[in-house]
């Protein structure tokens, strides 16, 4: 076990990413985020793809009550990660981290809740506990028989209570099996049977000082804390304008007592709250989620309190800021107290499951009339489907259809009065997709880590770094590029029965990750571009052998009604351009140069019969390219040096050698289109800045040169959302800086729509509702639709007119798809779940749209012979048009099953 060090802990994010860049590299087994309100669109961009990317199994536990997040925008709950839902009687107020590896654990246990403010603006407290080496803590224990006996004490699914048993079972089997470590230390209390006050020491004390954003609007809590521990002298910190209080209450609670108030600097949301106090010479502190309420610390979660936890520490550094005016107790005035809106007769689902016996869903509580049950592929208004009702007196129902990891579920009933209420969505959770990821990791990878920090001013670290490009090279010469260990002839992950495109990608940065390192695999996909605050010069801090923390930076804050956290918005941190002194300009230009130049010539073939040669891997690539517009931002090239103009046409090149199809080593798996996305984003930057002071008529030396990469990349940069490369649109800073900005980037990627004859189409169908994709030969289209026959063959009649050699398309909705391969007059269809091959002549005037618009396949006229099942091979028709675009007939088969639960 090791110390601490709370200057370099700025949130819980600082966990994952230190973990990330461990040197043994040691694979995440758990991770734990438990909070009151709960983020999830924000924990999927700082948090799940980091933890899931180490292979972690990985659960999000909150108050049913306090979700932020709508549900289309929630796009990861259920197929990478649990979300499960606790209720009680009062609020489910803890915030916990927890990160279980091989032989490493981090726990942080404190105030802040996994949200952007609670995890990236607002002061909040931590103790955090760091073990190695298969070491533990008393802490660790503690928090093991809490997690054991939680499920006893609040409302949650089933599966949320297993999850947390077994976590509990590993802390335990953990702490049994690791050497004896010292008694004395920060202790876990929660208040599970008995209140957290109860379990604080009886007075006298010397000195008690306090601070909690919310004190209960009739001073309960400070009374009887003030009775419990009868101090010689009180401190009571506040924020006027942002703490909840009642003048009236605060005076009464403390009279008698020699008390004072701290008004506290609001510069930004203090959320950290404390009780220390002083006795026989030494300082004590409970740190954690408990305010200053009867809720919070004077009752028990089984007497209808909050659930909370916290942290009793001896021997710590003072938590009250010496900062801000002292003003004695009468003069408070005011009342901040906000109104508390009950949520009454709240309907509240616990969660949603699926497994081969189908789809369960759990209740707190049963209803007396049936509960009616609805699922959407993604929460959006207009694509709820009833499915069914859970029984008057039942809390749980399973029904036999499993549904798709991930879709958004929710629960009504009519109350007696005749109104209806309904629940907060849930989404599916799929244990199988869930699962961690463990195993061989015997890849090529580069032999150090690096930072572009080091690689822009460390001429060794740049030195080797191209080294270890071309050793990267040829070790992967032949082989693809990273990709998620999935058998093709099975679609299953290596360690788990299935895997979903969330889980392929999820895999795919794990691969990243091992083969370049967490820091160059943030810059190649712009991952945690978000930027969280880091720690301020003014700190909160909980001082004990397991480690402490700071708060957070910024702006944000949160208010409260009665416990209940509203979190304000924050805005991200905007890219700045990296500082390079005159005397590394040189260099960088010229290692920049050599790097563009291991990307674009390709690598040797090993032997004789090896495949054909290939490009560094796409990850290097992006790596590379964010380097070079870094560079260009920082103003290296002179104003009449344009030689960065080659070199930036020929990364825009390499960028764009996977637009080749069957790139050798890559034909049995699909790169996740997360990445895709990026590297039309990424080409969309790079071609705004080399298209700057040029033209693609022109008859110039750039002109031409702009006019070549333009051709190259124009249907890349058409696909292209300016939002995935956002890291890269850099400020004009620094002197004699090139940078690509928004709007610029957008008026780009317009252009190459208006060159692009199937936007047209693209934005047809997305005019519908529906959702157009394009890869490797197969188009994707996917919506809310009851029939996929109608719209995938509207799909393949537009589509087929800019692809006169036959189109292949896909209509998914949910569960339901059909495909069909058109090449004038043929049509092929597919409509499972009949898995045979139906051929039809379509000839002039009906198109395929006209032909199969109702949907019936039984009035559909002009089909050829009799259905083929997919065993005996392709039709003429369609092996026809697979020779044409290229994809074997297997690879079609496995591509259209794959997604199947």
């Amino acid at each position: 076990m090791s110390a601490v060090q709370h200057t370099r802990f700025a949130s819980p994010v600082t966990l994952l990413r230190e973990w990330a860049e461990r040197g043994d590299r040691q694979a995440l087994h758990e991770a734990l985020f438990v909070g009151f309100t709960v983020d999830l669109p924000f924990l999927e961009r700082v948090a799940v793809p980091v933890a899931r990317g180490l292979g972690a199994r990985t659960a999000v536990i909150g108050d049913a009550a306090q979700g932020l997040h709508d549900p289309v925008d929630v796009r990861m709950a259920g197929r990478s990660y649990l979300h499960g839902l606790a209720t009680c009687r009062g609020a489910f107020h803890p915030k916990v981290v927890l990160l279980v590896g091989e032989h490493a654990c981090r726990l942080a246990v404190g105030s802040g809740n996994p949200t952007l403010s609670g995890w990236g603006a607002n002061d909040e407290l931590w103790t955090v506990v760091e073990t190695e080496d298969d070491d533990s803590h008393a802490l660790l224990a503690d928090l093991a028989d809490w997690l054991d006996e939680l499920p006893s004490a609040v409302s949650m699914a089933p599966w949320s209570a297993a999850h947390l048993a077994e976590l509990a079972a590993l802390l335990t089997e953990r702490h049994v099996n690791a050497p004896a470590g010292p008694e004395a230390g920060p202790r876990l209390l929660h208040n599970l049977r008995q209140s957290l006050l109860e379990q604080l020491p009886l007075g006298p004390v010397d000195e008690l000082h306090a601070y909690a954003p919310f004190i209960d609007e009739a001073g309960h809590a400070l009374r009887a804390l003030v009775d419990r521990m009868v101090p010689g002298r009180v401190t009571l910190g506040l924020q006027p304008r942002w703490s909840s209080y009642d003048a009236g209450s605060v005076r009464a609670a403390l009279g008698g007592t020699a008390a004072q108030i701290r008004l506290l600097d609001e510069t930004r949301m203090r959320h950290g709250k404390f009780i220390e106090w002083q006795t026989g010479g030494r300082r004590y502190a409970l740190t954690g989620s408990a305010n200053l309420t009867r809720a919070a610390l004077g009752s028990s979660t089984r007497d209808g309190g909050n659930c909370e936890l916290a942290v009793f520490s001896a021997d710590t550094l003072p938590l009250l800021p010496d900062e801000g005016r002292t003003a004695p107790l009468a003069s408070l005035t005011g009342r901040t107290i906000r109104p508390f809106t009950s949520t009454g007769d709240a309907l509240v689902l616990l969660g949603a499951k699926t497994d081969s016996e189908g789809l369960h869903v759990s209740l707190a509580r049963s209803r007396p009339v049936p509960v009616a049950v609805s699922t959407s592929p993604d929460g959006s208004p207009g694509s709820w489907t009833e499915i069914g009702s859970i029984s008057p007196g039942a809390s749980a129902c399973s029904f036999p259809q499993p549904e798709v990891p991930g879709a958004a579920v929710r629960a009504t009933c009519v109350r007696p009065d005749g109104s209806t209420v309904e629940s907060a969505v849930v989404f599916v959770y799929s244990p199988v997709h869930c699962a961690g990821r463990h195993g061989a990791d015997s890849g090529p990878r580069l032999r150090y880590d690096y930072t572009a920090q080091a690689l822009f001013a460390d001429e060794r670290a740049a030195r080797r770094f191209e080294t270890d490009l071309l050793r990267l090279r040829e070790l992967t010469a032949g082989t693809s590029t990273p990709r998620p260990r999935v058998s093709p002839a099975t679609g299953t992950a290596t360690a788990s029965v299935a895997v979903s495109a969330v889980d392929r990608w999820d895999a795919y940065v794990a691969d990243c990750r091992r083969m370049i390192g967490a820091p160059l695999t943030d810059l190649a996909f712009g991952t945690l571009q978000m930027g969280l605050p880091q720690a301020p010069s003014s700190r909160w801090v909980v001082s004990a052998v397991t480690g402490n923390s700071a708060a957070e930076d910024d702006e944000a804050y949160e208010t409260y009604e009665d416990e209940a956290e509203d979190e304000e918005p924050f805005t991200a941190n905007v890219p700045v351009a990296p500082h390079i002194p005159p005397d590394q300009r040189v260099h960088c230009r010229t290692w920049i140069r050599r790097w563009v130049g291991t990307l674009a010539d390709p690598a040797p073939a090993p032997h004789p019969d090896a495949p054909p040669a290939t490009r560094v891997s796409l990850p290097v690539r992006l790596v590379v390219a964010n380097l070079y517009v870094q560079l260009l931002a920082a103003g290296v090239w002179d104003e009449h040096d344009q030689t960065w103009r080659e070199g930036l046409s020929d990364l825009l090149e390499a960028l764009g050698s996977d637009e080749e199809p069957g790139e050798p080593g890559e034909p049995e798996q699909q790169t996740p289109p997360e990445t895709r996305r990026r590297l039309d984003a990424v080409a969309a930057v790079v071609m705004t800045l080399l298209g700057q002071d040029a033209t693609f008529t022109g008859g110039g030396e750039h002109d031409v040169l702009a006019a070549h990469a333009w051709q190259r990349a124009k249907s890349m940069i058409a696909r292209a959302d300016p939002a995935q490369a956002e890291d890269l649109m850099i400020p004009p800073e620094q002197a004699l800086a090139r940078v690509a900005p928004w709007t610029e980037v957008e008026r780009l990627i317009a252009r190459a729509q208006e060159d692009d004859p199937l936007t047209e189409v693209v934005e047809e169908l997305s005019a519908s509702g529906w959702e157009a994709s394009y890869e490797d030969g197969l188009w994707e289209i996917t919506g809310s639709f009851g029939n996929a026959v109608p719209v995938v063959t509207r799909a393949a009649d537009r589509l087929g007119r800019h692809h006169p050699n036959g189109v292949l398309v896909r209509a998914r909705s949910r569960n339901r798809w059909a495909f069909v391969a058109w090449a004038a007059p043929h049509l092929v269809l597919l409509n499972p779940p009949a898995r045979v091959w139906r051929t039809y002549q379509v000839r002039p005037p009906a198109t395929p749209e006209s032909r199969f618009s109702g949907g019936d396949l039984s009035a559909v006229p002009g089909r050829v012979g009799n259905p083929a099942p997919l065993p005996k091979g392709p039709p003429e028709a369609l092996r026809k048009i697979l020779a044409e675009v290229g994809l074997p007939y297997p690879e079609l088969i496995r591509r259209l099953f794959a997604e199947d639960v």
